[in-house]
Order: C-alpha cells, then structure tokens, then sequence
C-alpha cells in the first residue's frame, strides 16, 4: 500500500536491517504504510496513532487520544473508552507548544489579525456546513472587520460543493465594497485566501502564530486546537448548531474558557453586552458575562503522551 501523506518514524542506528522501530501516523491516508511497517518488522515496530484509526484497535500499540475521540468511544460502550494502549488528551494534539499562559486581553489599539479557518464542511460527530452557515460567519465577520488584514484557511479535504458556496458567498462578499460598524466605507477586507488544496501553501501553524483572533468553523476541530495550544483567542463560528457529541464537546471547551462562541456585537446572537469580570467586551463575542481566557498546557500533553510512549515502547520490546 502507498501513503499519499508522509509518514513519522524513527530509526535505530542498532538495527541492521535498517526498518523503524517507532512510528507515528495521523490520518487515514498514513494508516495503510503504519500496518505495513508492522507487518514487515514482524510487529517489532511500536505503531503510534493519533486519534481514532479505522482498523481493529488492538492492532495499534499506542492511540493518542482527544476528548472527542473517547466520546466517540463511549457512545459505543463504556469498556471502549477504557484502553490499555491509549492515552488521553483534551484537545487533539496540533504539534504547537504554548507558554501555559491565557490569550492576551484585547486593546482597542492594538492592530489586529484575524485568521478565519473553514474545515472540510462536515465534522461526523455532529456538525455539517450549510450555505447559511457560511451567511452567517461573513455576517459577522464584516460586523468586526475594519481595516484589519484577514487571512482565510481553506481546507484541503474541504468538499467541492462547499468550497463553491465559500467561494461566491464569503470570499466574494469579503471583497467586495462594505461599511464597517463604525460606519466607515471599505473597498473590501484586506483578504488573503490559503488554500490548502493547492501547493506551496504557508503551514497552518505560522499562520496561526502571528494572528490575534481565530475563528474557526464547528468542523474544523484541528484549527479549534492549533489555535488554543497556540494561545490564542479561538471563536467557534456554527457552534449552536452542533449536534450529539460534538455539542458536548464544545460544552467542555466552553466551561473550560478556552473557546467562544462567534456571535459578534451587533449579530442576531449578541443580546448580552455587558463587561466581563475583567472590564472587558469581547466584539467577537458578545453574549455573555465571559470569564478571563484560560490557558491550555499543550507542551504538557505533548510531555505525557512521550513518556507513555516511551514506557509503551519499551514493555513491547522487552
């Protein structure tokens, strides 16, 4: 079988026959060559997935998994959430390292740059994106946009029939002539578009990095968690429509201060305006009395799931 992604492993300079003895996959597209790699190394290879993988789950020797996937899990049965070759996490992991410190409180001087990530248009656990979705989120985009560069990620598993509604109603809608919440007149967002689906695309995570603001579709949870492990302000845009499991997820990321709901000021959602415990009015998200942005310990987990791998790794090859 062939991968059409690259495949993480390590090998061991001991090892004459020169084949991996760790190896991490993260998608379905890299599952095939981690079950191969096993194979030929006559199961001596430690197989690592990130996430729930679409085989027999035994067959892997270590699962690294997100609150969402054990949710999945125990919707099948409680003794499928409870696995001895699995570690948990809160958030899926993005390969961002944070400095455990809360988003920053927002200055009304301070220049802003909003990243606006657009996931595949469905999210299994309980959201699929509709055209008034789409309405919605350039809605309240152009209620918080000024002159503030906007740079919008579009994934590359993005399905074409959503990529054409993103394309006639956000893209064109963002670039075309509009009057801001202060009323000033606009030729147009300061728009740059990634598209994920064509080459020489800057990474997700250096784009991230240098934004003050994320908003990120319902489904596209590996944004929602880039963006929080990065330490930035997360806006969910779609969130009261999620359904089941996926609702209760963004439950637990909203009790845990680490994402908001985008109901910019002004939209048919802000009905709450008043100051949060901070003095604050948070224009992304004006609903409620929000409590102070937490911060989320992503080197933590990054820390816990190597030492579980290396304990893993050496109970299999004793």
């Amino acid at each position: 079988s062939q991968a059409s992604e690259s495949l993480r492993y390590i090998r061991d300079s001991d090892i004459s026959d020169g084949l991996p003895r760790l190896a991490i996959a993260s998608s379905d597209a890299t599952l095939p060559a981690l079950l191969e790699l096993k194979q030929l190394t006559r199961d001596q290879v430690t197989a690592v997935f990130l996430g729930l993988p679409d085989t027999k789950l035994s067959t892997i020797d270590v699962l690294v998994l997100s609150r969402l996937d054990q949710m999945r899990l125990r919707a099948l049965g409680p003794a499928r959430a409870n696995l001895e070759n699995s570690i948990n996490t809160l958030l899926p992991l993005s390969g961002a390292t944070t400095q455990s410190k809360p988003p920053p409180l927002p200055s009304a001087n301070h220049k802003r740059d909003i990243a606006v990530c657009v996931g595949s248009g469905i999210e299994p656990a309980g959201f699929q994106l509709l055209g008034e979705d789409i309405d919605t989120l350039a809605d309240g985009l152009l209620r918080v946009v000024r002159s503030d560069p906007v740079r919008l990620l579009l994934s590359d598993r993005m399905h074409k029939s959503i990529r054409s509604m993103v394309e006639t109603r956000l893209i064109k809608r963002l670039e075309a002539p509009f009057v801001d919440s202060q009323g000033s007149r606009h030729n147009g967002v300061d728009l740059q578009v990634i598209d994920y689906a064509k080459p020489n695309q800057p990474c997700p995570e250096t784009v991230l990095a240098s934004a003050t603001h994320v908003v990120a579709t319902a489904d596209d949870i590996p944004s929602v968690s880039l963006g929080v492990s990065l330490g930035k302000p997360v806006y969910v845009s779609g969130e009261e429509r999620t359904l089941r499991i996926l609702r209760n997820y963004y439950r637990v990321l909203d009790t845990e201060n680490l994402v908001r709901r985008f109901y910019p000021k002004g939209s048919r959602y802000s009905y709450m305006l008043a100051a949060d415990i901070a003095g604050q009015i948070d224009e992304f998200s004006a609903i409620r009395d929000h409590e102070p942005w937490a911060a989320y310990d992503a080197q933590g987990d990054i820390d816990s799931v190597a030492a579980f791998i290396h304990e893993r790794y050496k109970l299999l090859s004793s």
